[in-house]
């Protein structure tokens, strides 16, 4: 009997402010199209050991399973009780360690190319380092448009022991309230960027219990292409 950790391998490997007027604005017309195919491909060896379990605890792998906000200002950023979990991790990205340079400006390259903004109107999130016991601000993010006044796709990361994080989401528009529309449109749109630009993808094979939403808490994971 297949278990729900091959069901979903199985399934993802077949086929895989500020003004009123800005307010108004459609999405821009390169906007990134997520319905481009994506061939799934089997997990890198980096990420084996993860794949056949469950990560049910931050500081089990150096993947972050959640971003969190603080509950008050100026709060002990070593303390987890200070922190609430806000959305889930989604997109596992493994950069190609042999390849100079830095690993986590590489991924925000691709998404750079596809056109994307990097430093966007957002607010800061955080994400737990188990290296240093320490929440930290994401990273480096990026997003369709500067502002989130439209419905956008966005990305907040964190780079933990050569291992990237990904936050990855579709906004809604300013009105009536800014929010988070789509954790899987946000997935997906991380899966056809990277296999157009020639990365590996393995679309829901790291299972970080962490669904929320339409998200059922299953990362996808990509590799640079060696």
């Amino acid at each position: 009997m297949q278990t729900r950790r091959s069901l979903l391998r199985t399934g993802a490997l077949t086929g895989v402010g500020t003004v009123a007027a800005i307010a108004a604005l459609p999405s821009p017309p390169n906007a990134t199209s997520i319905d481009r195919t994506v061939e799934g491909v089997e997990p890198p060896a980096a990420v084996m050991e993860w794949v056949d379990g469950t990560i049910t605890d931050e500081s089990e792998t150096p993947i972050a399973r959640h971003q969190y906000q603080p509950i008050d200002d100026g709060v002990d950023r070593a303390d987890f009780d200070s922190f609430v979990a806000t959305a889930p991790i989604n997109v596992v990205v493994v950069p190609e360690i042999d390849v100079e340079g830095d690993g986590l400006e590489r991924v925000m390259g691709v998404l750079e190319d596809e056109g994307w903004l990097r430093h966007p109107e957002e607010y800061i999130r955080f994400a737990w380092d188990r290296t240093d016991d320490v929440f930290v601000p994401q990273q480096a993010t990026a997003a369709e448009t500067y502002y989130g006044t439209s419905d956008r796709l966005h990305v907040r990361c964190w780079s933990f022991e050569g291992i990237v994080s990904v936050q990855a989401h579709q906004d809604s528009g300013a009105r009536p309230i800014h929010g988070i529309a789509s954790y899987k449109r946000g997935r997906k749109a991380m899966e056809a960027i990277y296999a157009e630009a020639g990365w590996n993808v393995s679309p829901t094979v790291i299972d970080l219990d962490n669904e929320k939403r339409d998200y059922e808490g299953v990362a996808t994971v990509i590799t640079e292409e060696p």
